[in-house]
């Protein structure tokens, strides 16, 4: 029997708390084995899988409300229907009431039929007095209030709370439960901004330059998954969110340079790089993960570049003999907890704990301490995370600073827009404040 798009949705939550799997990865999967790209009901799926994980918390604190035994010790499983079930009902009209509740017991019949009583016990539950259930006072628990109102976790939310203060926080996390819009950059390599934009809007999207960005398209709506379009298959494009394109220009290669990438991932900046070098020159790429050293290669084939060397390497661990000092450029693009891209990653929200940070932070020093090695005297080493956390950004900086006296803070060029620098000359980006990921980037010269 086919399963419905409730029951659908209801496995890959399943799969994102059991596996640690991304739902992005986890959708695109299930859209294409369901033949649900670009319908009506692909577009349900979604809607509903990243409501859940947006919103979370919020839901969860209903349902502790609603059911009368301990939520923490029930079945995952369970608690995913639920949830399914009350972002329904309080966050989108699709369905009449009485068929959410009736959809929720009938999927949990097929897994669990001892649970459906239950099920149906505690969404009616919420028929009858879900809307006066109150949440924590926003004046006398202001982080508790956020934290389940808007749904993030209450550690962060005190973290950002003594960076951006409360009523910054409410914005910031707002912004974080918003759909973000798919944001491409250009390969220039093959094709001009303007004339993919006239080629995009022929094709039936509504695409708009970015403000920040000389290389960004952001794609309001599309009559098709971009995946799926010749502009992708021709490698016309990439889809780079306006934020991570930025860090490209905080280097801004005139031509001449040398280039080493060390966290190059599957090639989102290294292959920027490469179009502002307009494929002349030489960049090393280097990663500890093999699939997305092959991922970047496949990336490069696509989209017409032959300057990059992709190599298997961990900096974590040390930096080769033959790379040191030889680099005008090396890029840091730290693993981080990626508290900047909760917009578009809202599982990490649920999946990154407080204690984890430490491990990050032990994880990014001896990166890039490694890979300060790597770079020439006079030559540059950009910094940067997809994080919005003092201790994953200026904290790693300044303790650098302290322990390497040979390299100094650097401001970005011109090329950058002067409001997302600081006045020590950090570059920053907010989703609140730019509509975009959080991102922060630091530029140290060799003295």
């Amino acid at each position: 029997m086919k399963k419905s798009v409730r029951h659908l949705a209801l496995e890959i939550l399943n799969q994102v708390c059991q596996r640690h799997s991304f739902a992005g990865d986890l959708l695109d999967s299930c859209l294409d084995s369901n033949s649900l790209s670009g319908k009506p009901d692909g577009r349900l799926l979604t809607h509903l899988v990243y409501g859940v994980l947006r919103f979370r918390s919020h839901l969860d604190w209903i349902l502790t409300k609603l059911y009368r035994g301990d939520f923490a010790k029930m079945d995952e499983s369970i608690k995913n229907v639920l949830r399914l079930g009350i972002y329904q009902l309080n966050f989108s009209d699709r369905l009449p009431d009485f068929a959410v509740v009736n959809e929720a017991v009938k999927i949990t019949k097929t897994f669990k039929p001892d649970k459906s009583a239950l099920v149906n016990a505690v969404l009616r539950n919420y028929l009858r007095r879900g809307q006066n259930l109150p949440f924590p006072s926003s004046e006398k628990e202001p982080a508790e209030y956020i934290a389940t109102f808007h749904s993030h976790p209450l550690w962060l939310v005190k973290k950002w709370i003594k960076i951006f203060g409360t009523e910054e926080t409410i914005l910031l996390c707002s912004a974080n439960n918003e759909l973000p819009p798919v944001i491409a950059r250009v390969n220039s390599l093959k094709i001009s901004r303007k004339d993919l934009i006239q080629k995009l809007t022929v094709d039936g999207f509504r695409p708009e330059a970015t403000e920040y960005s000389p290389d960004g398209i952001i794609l309001n709506t599309s009559t098709s998954p971009l995946q799926k379009t010749d502009f992708f298959e021709k490698g016309f494009l990439r889809i780079q969110d306006e934020a991570a394109q930025l860090i490209s220009y905080l280097i801004k290669p005139a031509g001449n340079e040398s280039i080493l990438d060390a966290c190059a991932g599957s090639g989102g900046k290294t292959t920027h790089l490469a179009a502002i070098l307009k494929n002349k020159g030489k960049i090393i790429a280097i990663d500890c993960n093999p699939e997305k050293i092959a991922g970047l290669k496949s990336e490069t084939a696509r989209l017409g570049i032959n300057i990059i060397e992709a190599q298997t390497g961990d900096l974590e661990a040390c930096l080769n003999e033959s790379l040191k000092e030889k680099f005008d450029y090396v890029l840091v693009d730290a693993p981080c907890s990626g508290t900047g891209t909760l917009r578009r990653n809202p599982e990490i929200k649920w999946r990154i704990t407080e204690k984890d940070l430490q491990n990050f932070i032990t994880i990014q020093k001896k990166i890039l301490k490694n890979a300060s090695l790597a770079v020439k005297k006079g030559g540059h080493l950009i910094y940067c995370t997809c994080s919005m956390l003092l201790e994953e950004n200026e904290n790693i900086i300044d303790d650098f600073l302290k322990e390497n006296p040979d390299f100094s803070l650097h401001h970005p060029s011109e090329s950058i827009n002067r409001q997302l620098i600081d006045s020590r000359g950090f570059f920053h980006t907010y989703p609140h404040r730019h509509k975009m990921d959080g991102f922060f980037g630091a530029i140290l010269k060799h003295l």
